[in-house]
């Protein structure tokens, strides 16, 4: 496997609430992380730092090889987690409102476990095909799969686009999760909201097939999407299966 990240503020913000990691426990699984402290609340920036520190040291610290208890250990982490957030919370007033979305990868031989809480996003690119693995947690989206309301009236939604899953805030933490083939030539991209805001999947996926090392590709990414005006922080990791 070869990794390269980079965040950056972006081209209309002044701090970086975007906060990413890569991480291998004992038995060679990495783990790639990357969190979205929400820029409405207090203290974004620390609850996303919190929370891929903390998950990177407990994998770290972890023994898990095989992917079903992986999953289960996830679960169990984004749990205490979001509980040690709570608490913080509790303790400080000015963090009392702190949150931060979440995505994840494990990396096994030939499989991946992808995570997320919100609207920080996971791609695969296999082949020609950039799929996005995992799910936008907004309201828009949420009243789309329950049923609740058709794709055309859930877009006229006020706050449509509301992101309503966090770490942080209250109890309720659900974390989705899935898992899919990584096989060879296959890639990798995670992110925050920002880059998707500004450059559409051809873009990214142009950039991701650049003949370049994984970090040219990486800063490429980021310095485009600051060039078409990102209005939020902007983070970009790439994992390819091979050796770059």
């Amino acid at each position: 496997m070869a990794i390269a990240y980079h965040t950056d503020p972006g081209a209309k913000r002044p701090d970086n609430q975007d906060y990413v990691g890569a991480f291998t426990n004992s038995f060679g699984r990495t783990m790639v992380i990357v969190a979205d402290g929400v820029t409405s609340n207090e203290g974004g920036e620390v609850a996303s730092a919190m929370t891929v520190e903390h998950f990177g040291h407990a994998w770290e610290s972890s023994q898990l090889e095989t992917i079903v208890p992986t999953i289960e250990w996830l679960k169990n982490q984004t749990i205490i987690e979001n509980q040690t957030i709570l608490e913080a919370g509790q303790r400080f007033e000015e963090l009392s409102e702190m949150a931060t979305t979440l995505v994840l990868t494990v990396l096994f031989d030939d499989q991946i476990v992808v995570a997320n809480l919100g609207d920080s996003k996971a791609f695969l690119l296999h082949g020609d095909e950039l799929t996005q693995l995992s799910f936008d947690h907004t309201l828009k989206n949420e009243m789309i799969r329950s049923g609740a309301l058709s794709a055309e009236s859930a877009s006229n939604l006020p706050n449509a686009r509301s992101v309503t899953r966090f770490l942080g805030v209250d109890q309720h933490a659900s974390l989705e999760v899935v898992q899919h083939e990584f096989v060879e030539d296959d890639m990798l991209f995670l992110t925050t909201d920002g880059i998707t805001k500004v450059l559409t999947q051809d873009e990214i996926k142009a950039t991701m097939r650049l003949e370049a090392s994984l970090d040219i590709r990486v800063f490429d990414m980021i310095q485009q999407a600051n060039n078409h005006g990102a209005p939020d922080n902007v983070t970009a990791v790439l994992v390819t299966h091979e050796k770059d």
